[in-house]
């Protein structure tokens, strides 16, 4: 029997407080880790800069479902990001800031000058590995809020986001703050532990016409126990508790979660994962006394497909996730992520790219939605320093409103010039 909503609040447990703890927590972590490695003070600092130029067009940028209210963009970006990076022999730091300009002419309300930072740090030990991810982001709605069918393929498909919420057609700006430490403790040499802390903090300013995304965070903790049965295979299991605490009335979840599964290295250049599991939450059902919250197992799973040749890197992922957003609850996502990319030769890039999902609420104030984007793209390195690209994005937006189903074609140019571009560290890439 479920607990009826008298407050638009279910009693939230001791794990609400942990939560907020979280970022003191994180600092500590992030301060020890600059403790552990000797070797930085005396480590050599290397930069990165990257400065780009793009002409953009979009015959739908807001993803509008009546044509006569559909909005045109045509405009140039300008981008400026430089990565400071050092290493050692037990450690690597990466710290990329970014400033980005948009700028529409005459439509001034869709011009934004855009922030971001990203944050890698790694230390290893005998024994034990410690690592650092974060993220931050200032950015216009309109682009923030869309999921990307990104082409970047040394990731890992755990890592690709899901907090998109699909709602881009308010003039506001959005704030996102996302780190996530990671420790990792070997028993020996078949088995090992890893505990991570993921904190997600997402801010709007405020609406001046409606309330159509509200600010929230997404604490989580997870446990993943990790057994190599031989050297190609390992088995999984994992634990997961998460607090979701949102302004939208009704909308603050607390879950917990178990999913078990193996990693299959096939081959020298392919990987296979798959995990399956539930996640435990609080689902709205309306009963004889109003609105009931009843604690309902949603079904979460991920199989992942990963290749690595040498002029060829292709991700291929399908997954079920409970995922946070700006619409103020939880929501169920099935999803399809496809990241292709082959060398044509010493000049020329080709990428493909693919990212579809489907949400179902979870509760009484989510709309349901479908997307889908693909994306081409083609690269062309005229030298070391110089570089063009071209990218397509078709997108096609269905939500669960009477304007019914949207569709846009994106097309952007861009011109990269990078004076000292610096190898990515092997440690940073996936690992087979």
């Amino acid at each position: 029997m479920g607990n009826t909503l008298t407050n638009g609040q279910s009693d939230r447990p001791c794990l609400t407080t942990v939560a907020r703890g979280i970022p003191r927590l994180l600092l500590v972590a992030c301060s020890a880790y600059l403790l552990l490695d000797t070797g930085i003070v005396a480590a050599e600092w290397r930069f990165d800069p990257l400065m780009r130029a793009a002409w953009d067009f979009d015959d739908n940028a807001t993803l509008s479902g009546r044509t006569d209210e559909e909005l045109e963009l045509s405009g140039y970006i300008a981008e400026a990001s430089v990565d400071l990076f050092y290493d050692t022999e037990n450690g690597l730091v990466s710290f990329r800031p970014m400033l980005r300009s948009r700028n529409y002419g005459s439509d001034k309300d869709r011009n934004s000058d855009d922030q971001f930072a990203r944050l890698i740090a790694l230390h290893n030990g005998i024994r034990n590995d410690f690592g650092v991810s974060g993220n931050f982001s200032r950015e216009g709605v309109r682009t923030a809020e869309l999921a990307d069918a990104d082409l970047d393929t040394n990731i890992d498909p755990e890592d690709i986001a899901d907090d998109q919420s699909g709602i881009v057609s308010i003039r506001q700006r959005r704030e996102r703050y996302r780190i996530l430490p990671r420790w990792t403790h070997r028993f020996s040499e078949v088995s090992s532990l890893r505990t991570e802390l993921g904190y997600l903090l997402v801010r709007y300013d405020e609406p001046s016409d409606d309330l159509s995304l509200f600010d929230y965070t997404d604490a989580r903790i997870q446990l993943r126990y990790r057994h190599n049965f031989s050297s190609r295979n390992s088995g999984l299991v994992t634990a997961l508790a998460r607090d979701f605490d949102t302004e939208r009335f009704g909308g603050d979840r607390t879950t917990y979660g178990l999913t078990a599964g193996f990693v299959s290295r096939v081959s020298q250049t392919a990987q296979v994962r798959l995990m399956a599991g539930f996640e435990m939450i609080e689902v709205d059902q309306l009963g004889f006394g109003g609105i009931e919250r009843e604690e309902d197992p949603q079904p979460v799973f991920d199989l992942s497909v990963i290749r690595q040749l040498e002029t060829i890197r292709l991700i291929a992922q399908f997954r079920q996730t409970v995922n946070s957003s700006g619409q103020g609850a939880l929501t169920r996502r099935q999803e399809a992520n496809l990241r292709f990319s082959r060398d044509l030769n010493d000049r020329f890039s080709a990428g493909l790219g693919m990212r579809a999902y489907s949400t179902n609420a979870t509760n009484s104030v989510a709309i349901e939605q479908d997307y889908v984007q693909l994306r081409g793209q083609l690269v062309w390195r005229i030298s070391r320093q110089f570089s063009m690209q071209a990218d397509y994005r078709y997108t096609v937006l269905n939500r669960e409103t009477a304007e019914g189903a949207a569709n846009s074609n994106r097309i952007t140019v861009w011109f990269s010039w990078q004076p000292n571009p610096i190898r990515r560290d092997r440690r940073l890439e996936v690992q087979m």
